[in-house]
């Protein structure tokens, strides 16, 4: 089971497999089946499949429209890898200037992580896709996490989708598939629900969560919120020494950092008293402080109720 990644072993490698929102698949949808594919944007958290949908819209519109599917017509870019503006003067415009011998298709430049280019990069890259707009086979398709970092010069020259929001019925079904491919079984359905409401819509840690922790899911060990909230119910009973003993424990059974589990406690804490958000600033700004020290403070302003919950 634990030989393959599980986010390499089921990256979608089909169009219509990819977890999208209903608006995005409307749109990208619309793109194959007018064969007007127009420079993209996409932008969002991690995990939530924007490189692989990218991948999947390229392959399919190249199977579709183009004569056959033509791998030296795709350039892929790590933007984090070469930030400066010498990976848009040589590598990518000389992928775009260069012509397809015996080929014809459309050209795609698919460029991940811009949003980690410097200023004057995106600029660069701007002007190259403004020069080539009257070129009619070449296709710009970017990556991104935060849009605010990315130029608004470079904004107004593509076209922006938004990948966060993602269908949990999708998703529930997508993990499901996963499972049962695993031979995993008798899985209770609210703890994958847990483990979906614990990533938002970051499918890719989901599915690292569920190849560590598939025995967990099994024998139903799933660190959630009952869990959670059954140890803070012992805060006020127990001393110090005998909560962190516990906190020992649960971290082992249920496969999971001390770190992880002081961030549940805060999350849990604000969403419960908001008032509390101002006590823990100094903990969130220091979580590189030993745990144990962290955990100590943080159980004692609890017992002492300065802490609400």
């Amino acid at each position: 089971m634990m030989n393959i990644p599980w986010v390499e072993k089921y990256r979608p490698t089909n169009f219509d497999n990819i977890v999208l929102d209903c608006t995005n698949r409307k749109i990208l949808t619309n793109i194959i089946e007018t064969n007007h594919f127009p420079n993209l944007i996409f932008y969002g958290p991690p995990g939530t499949g924007k490189t692989t949908t990218i991948i999947n819209l390229v392959n399919l519109y190249q199977k579709l429209w183009c004569d056959e599917k033509m791998n030296e017509c795709v350039i892929h870019l790590n933007a984090s890898d070469e930030r400066g503006i010498d990976v848009i003067r040589n590598q990518i415009q000389q992928f775009v200037v260069s012509s397809s011998l015996f080929k014809k298709g459309m050209k795609f430049v698919v460029l991940d992580e811009v949003d980690s280019m410097t200023k004057t990069a995106q600029q660069a890259l701007r002007f190259l896709i403004q020069e080539t707009a009257f070129t009619s086979n070449v296709r710009y398709c970017l990556i991104c996490n935060y849009i605010s970092r990315i130029d608004s010069s470079l904004q107004d020259v593509l076209i922006t989708l938004r990948f966060n929001e993602l269908p949990k019925s999708e998703i529930m079904l997508f993990l499901k598939n996963i499972l049962k491919n695993e031979n995993i079984e008798d899985v209770d359905e609210m703890d994958i629900e847990h483990i979906i409401d614990l990533y938002k819509s970051d499918i890719r840690s989901m599915i690292n969560y569920i190849q560590c922790n598939h025995r967990n899911l099994i024998n139903s060990k799933i660190f959630n919120k009952a869990t959670l909230e059954h140890f803070l119910k012992t805060v006020a009973t127990k001393d110090i020494k005998e909560l962190l003993n516990d906190v020992d424990g649960l971290v082992q059974t249920h496969n999971i950092s001390k770190t992880y589990f002081i961030k549940q406690i805060i999350y849990y804490s604000i969403n419960k008293n908001v008032a509390n958000l101002q006590k823990f600033r100094d903990i969130i700004h220091n979580l590189t402080v030993r745990t144990e020290y962290i955990l100590s403070y943080l159980l004692l302003k609890i017992k002492t109720g300065d802490i609400l919950l």
